[in-house]
């Protein structure tokens, strides 16, 4: 080896060990802070991609490897004038992000594995474009708060982790079939219209304090809720929201909610299924405002008076549900709820019963009966009836209560045999109740009484034994009005102007008859009510 070989060896060493030292270093440097050649490779890649980046775009693709909600604005206040998104066509450049950025940056398979497992978070933004994520399996959950994407956000047959558009101002939301695996999360926000038309939420749907002003706001049609649907904290919207066959799987809750406008609105949830409770609380309405929960199921209800909507834009048929989680708990509240419905719907039996069933699980017996007893009154005052149905139903309602109330018949019986002992104590006094039998007839005539051996009359006795069916006390076989009679105590002739005494027997004997038939009326009802077997009949 020469002398220069010999002289150089010592430097080529040298020089390999600082590369590697260098190399170490750098591969240490990365080794201990991943998320930063995170990011650097997925700002180069975005610029590879998509040309020269603004400030906020450099903010948003560097930030996606750390887990921090990063605030593209002057200032990380969600409050500040500076960040409200209703003044975000005045932000410039450097609040500004591309949505195709945004769409790249979760669902390209190298651009998204590099993000934090909590997934994109950006707030205070002005989104450009539309947000189409449709048909995309997107693994990243993504939080975009604060921000205005006029062009709206499209998720439909989209499948995600988490969705947070939360104090956003959004053009539109399509959702059509989409799956989301968690929380669909729309708080203080305010949207266009969003469309939720059979999608799949795992968790939770939340409105809250947030503002719907489409001329659809929301639909929900066929959708499935795992969690909670929330409308709460001032929640506001002109229009009718669709909650027609959905699924909630805990509660679907209106609270401090406000409906605004002349054209209709409020809420349709027709046929929708809700496990949990129906929550409709302090809620601001118009006289447009409806409630349809016709063929809908809820675990229980809480709402209160003053939510209640006017009458005629309620809509309770079919409705069912376990009981009253709060609210009134009193028939004649109840009532005037059941009355705010259509006329047309008053006598649909099932509301009453429903209601009814719920009060029994309260515990107030009392209530429903009374709410059975208004459901017999509606069917008789607007049931399309014939005339002979309606006088049998009347006939029940004024005796027995509709077999809800049986001992009203005493009352009538007391009247009757009172009433009768009168008039027929009058009679006999007047001289046109008398014996039946001949021989005591005679004597009668003669001497104003029957003979000693037969039975003495009694206005009272005569009156109840002709009243109760089937009961022989002896007087009515013996005595009876006699039209033919003529009273002995002057009244023919106390003058021209009084009526035969005959014509005083045979209104008697008339009496007589409707004294009977009220007898095998109203006594068979009272056993019959006593029974049960005329209640809902």
């Amino acid at each position: 080896m020469s002398e220069f070989a010999r002289r150089r060896r010592p430097a080529a060493l040298v020089a390999a060990l600082a590369f590697a030292c260098i190399f170490a270093a750098n591969a240490g440097a990365a080794a201990r802070n991943p998320a930063t050649a995170a990011a650097d490779w997925l700002e180069r890649a975005a610029r590879a991609r998509f040309g020269p980046l603004s400030a906020a775009e450099v903010k948003l693709v560097r930030s996606a490897p750390e887990r921090e909600l990063r605030w593209i604005g002057p200032s990380d206040d969600p409050d500040a004038p500076s960040n409200d998104p209703a003044k975000a066509a005045s932000w410039g450049l450097d609040r500004t992000i591309r949505a195709a950025i945004v769409c790249w940056l979760v669902t390209d398979h190298d651009a998204s594995a590099l993000v934090h497992p909590s997934g994109v978070g950006i707030a205070g933004a002005r989104i450009i474009g539309p947000l189409d994520l449709s048909y995309q399996r997107v693994t990243p959950p993504i939080t975009i708060l604060g921000s205005a994407i006029a062009g709206g956000v499209d998720i439909s047959f989209a499948h995600l982790n988490s969705l947070d558009l939360g104090r956003s101002r959004i053009g539109s939301i399509s959702a059509q079939q989409t799956s989301v695996a968690g929380d669909v999360l729309l708080e203080g926000g305010d949207y266009g219209d969003a469309n939720f038309f059979r999608a799949q939420i795992g968790g939770s749907l939340d409105f809250s304090a947030a503002n719907l002003s489409g001329d659809a706001p929301l639909s929900v049609v066929e959708a499935a809720i795992g969690g909670d649907a929330l409308f709460h904290n001032g929640f506001t919207t002109a229009g009718v929201l669709d909650f027609r066959l959905a699924h909630v799987g805990r509660a679907l809750s209106f609270h401090d909610a406000r409906f605004a406008g002349a054209a209709p609105n409020g809420l349709n949830a027709e046929r929708a299924q809700i496990a949990g409770a129906l929550y409709w609380v302090d809620i601001a309405h118009t006289p447009a405002t409806i409630l349809d929960l016709n063929d809908a199921r809820a675990d229980s209800l809480w709402d209160n008076p003053a939510s209640w909507p006017a009458p005629g834009n309620l809509n309770l048929a079919g409705f069912a549900y376990g009981d009253f989680s709060g609210g009134p708990v009193t028939a004649s509240a109840r009532l005037d709820w059941l009355r705010r419905q259509p006329r047309s719907l008053w006598a649909d039996p099932q509301p009453y019963r429903e209601l009814a069933r719920a009060l029994r699980a309260n515990g107030a017996e009392e209530d429903a009966i009374e709410v059975e007893m208004a459901q017999e009154n509606a069917l008789t005052n607007y049931g399309n009836l014939s005339f002979g149905h309606r006088l049998w139903r009347e006939t029940l309602r004024a005796t027995i209560g509709y077999g809800y109330r049986p001992l009203r018949a005493l009352w009538w019986i007391a009247g009757f045999v009172a009433a009768g002992a009168i008039l027929f104590g009058w009679g006999y006094r007047a001289g046109l109740i008398t014996p039946t039998e001949a021989g005591a007839y005679a004597k009668f005539c003669q001497t104003g009484a029957p003979p000693a051996h037969y039975p003495p009359f009694s206005g009272f006795i005569y009156s109840l034994e002709n009243f109760l069916p089937v009961v022989d006390l002896h007087q009515g076989t013996y005595w009876r009005p006699n039209p033919a009679r003529s009273a002995h105590d002057g009244i023919a002739a106390s003058g021209a102007s009084e009526p035969p005494a005959s014509r005083f027997a045979s209104l008697l004997r008339i009496y007589l008859w409707l004294h009977i038939l009220a007898g095998w009326t109203i006594t068979p009802l009272l056993f019959a009510g006593l029974s049960g077997l005329l209640r809902n009949s």
